[in-house]
């Protein structure tokens, strides 16, 4: 068996706790107007040519090879709880091809980490969560009209997802919530609102907030892709933010991405 990736990323140190190996898989069912990640949003192994080369992004890869690869690592996860972390795109789409490599990592002790949207079926979710001791669960744009009209997100399915984790045998302080700074989205006064209405519903989640940025420009013209450039936030306007959820919530940092 096989999933399809982008990259994998070795010694990673915001993708959850120690050091971790982060494997970038493709394919993402929403449109994030500032997505860093195009390469991963399409499913398909996409052709490009950089400096009169051709190239591809993504490739398909036996689970007997990505388990080689990942256990590389493993003499640097240690005591600090280093493990894998599965990203992407939205790797849960693909949580059905992933399962026997999860069952194995999990016999060998390895610590899993997800990073979500939580844009998927209730049930690839279940199957997940057994194997999952950390996760990130993106945060972006909460109003239902407009996560479905910029972000193809639709906002039942993400509460329901987000009880279910709640409910599940994940520990509270091993999940994040990952915010996005914009101006242009996710910063708008009734977002942010929103946000910390539902931070508030979690307490013992953690939160990280970062600012988005312009570097995947390149990777965007490479795809022939719309680019879109946002406004330079300002560390005061985001320090603001920070105190706001700080009230609310005391495990908060700013992190980059």
């Amino acid at each position: 068996m096989t999933v399809r990736i982008t990259n994998i990323q070795r010694f990673s140190l915001q993708d959850g706790s120690g050091i971790r190996t982060t494997v970038f898989l493709k394919g993402c069912d929403l449109t994030c107007p500032w997505c860093c990640n195009p390469e991963n949003l399409n499913f398909e192994i996409e052709d490009y040519n950089h400096n009169n080369k051709n190239e591809s992004f993504g490739y398909d890869i036996s689970l007997e090879e990505l388990e080689k690869e990942i256990l590389k690592d493993e003499i640097y996860y240690g005591d600090a709880k280093g493990g894998v972390t599965f990203s992407g795109g939205e790797p849960l789409l693909q949580i059905e091809s992933l399962k026997p490599l999860l069952k194995n990592l999990k016999d060998k002790n390895i610590n899993i980490c997800f990073e979500t949207s939580l844009s998927v079926s209730n049930n690839l979710l279940k199957i997940a969560i057994p194997f999952i001791d950390e996760l990130f669960i993106d945060i972006k744009l909460l109003d239902k009209k407009e996560a479905k009209e910029v972000l193809n997100l639709d906002m039942d399915a993400y509460y329901k997802n987000l009880e279910l984790i709640n409910n599940s045998k994940i520990k509270n302080e091993n999940i994040t919530f990952r915010i996005p700074l914009n101006k242009e989205y996710t910063l708008k006064e009734e977002n942010i609102k929103l946000i910390l209405k539902l931070i508030e519903k979690y307490p013992n989640f953690k939160v990280e907030i970062f600012k988005t940025h312009n570097l995947a420009k390149s990777k965007y013209e490479s795809l022939n892709k719309e680019f879109n450039s946002f406004s330079e936030i300002n560390d005061d306007f985001v320090n603001e933010i920070y105190k706001k959820i700080k009230k609310i919530n005391s495990n908060v940092r700013v992190i980059s991405l």
